[in-house]
């Protein structure tokens, strides 16, 4: 069996990597900047290579200095969900996961999913993260979550798998009172005479959004206003004329607070969402069940909820 990298030796590795400076590492750690040195030296010379460049403006890593810290950074946030899940499990739960919720995911099924599951684990601890495809990817690479439950509309990624799990669409949401909300066919140009309101970073809907425009010969004039809310996006159409675009199975929600879909000549854009995790990180446990608790919840409610819904 190969040796196995001093866990010291990456701390002290990791802290060099974040705040790039060895003095304030060092006091971070509460050592010595010598003795902080002496580690990172011990570990250059174990793995045989140089981990950073000594610069005027700090420490920065080379090629190898990335790799490992990508790698030590898993390791350590892997140890600690390993700690967190054992304990749980010690104590009677079924362990500890941190959910990225794209914003589909975060009112459509998976809420009450999560409660029915707390019901009959009250000890299994839940973490729910809400963002769009742009902040959860990131967040996944790095460790922060453990599962992103978003659209799978990006390339394929060495470090990732997908795992889909329903067929969805956009549609363009309006309060109830709107202009456009008229049971007549809105034509694409009608659209850019009101306000956008999106979902902040949320850099491929608004890619989707200038494709589809310009699949009309029109430019996409931009989102008026952003925010990192679904409630402020509700807010703010229920208080004025602003359009947003979300997928069909949040329309379900929004029908209660008086927005609905407007009646658009052609359909938005279809997209596959489901599961994302790393590779490198073996599912536990708990996120096969939730995994498959929401699979089973889909199929019973079959695939008219994420259709566009009608008025009745």
């Amino acid at each position: 069996m190969r040796d196995i990298l001093d866990s010291n030796l990456l701390r002290c590795f990791l802290y060099i990597l974040d705040h790039r400076k060895l003095t304030t590492a060092a006091e971070k750690l509460c050592i010595t900047q010598p003795a902080l040195s002496k580690n990172l030296q011990r570990l250059e010379h174990e793995l045989g290579v140089q981990l950073f460049r000594r610069t005027s403006s700090g420490m920065v890593p080379t090629t190898y200095g990335v790799i490992l810290g990508r790698r030590a950074r898993q390791i350590f946030l892997e140890s600690l969900a390993a700690r967190s899940e054992v304990q749980s499990m010690r104590e009677g739960g079924y362990g500890s996961i941190v959910i990225g919720t794209g914003p589909m995911w975060s009112v459509h099924a998976f809420p009450s999913l999560v409660a029915e599951f707390i019901r009959d684990q009250p000890k299994t601890h839940i973490k729910m993260i809400s963002g769009v495809l742009d902040t959860l990817l990131p967040q996944l690479l790095k460790g922060e979550i453990d599962i992103a439950m978003t659209s799978l509309d990006f390339p394929d990624h060495p470090d990732l798998i997908k795992e889909h799990i329903v067929d969805t669409q956009h549609a363009i949401l309006a309060n109830s009172r709107h202009p456009l909300a008229l049971p007549k066919k809105n034509a694409p140009r009608d659209l850019l005479d009101y306000p956008f309101a999106g979902l902040a970073d949320d850099y491929v809907g608004i890619s989707h959004f200038e494709q589809f425009f310009a699949s009309h010969g029109l430019q996409f004039p931009g989102l008026t206003v952003e925010s990192n809310s679904l409630a402020t996006l509700f807010s703010l159409m229920t208080s004025g004329d602003f359009l947003v675009s979300l997928t069909t199975p949040v329309a379900f929600y929004c029908k209660q607070m008086g927005i609905a879909p407007i009646d658009l000549s052609g359909s938005l854009w279809q997209f596959s969402a489901g599961a994302i995790y790393r590779r490198d990180s073996k599912r536990s446990a708990l996120a096969a069940s939730i995994l498959q608790a929401i699979r089973t919840r889909l199929n019973v409610f079959g695939a008219d909820e994420t259709k566009i819904p009608q008025e009745s």
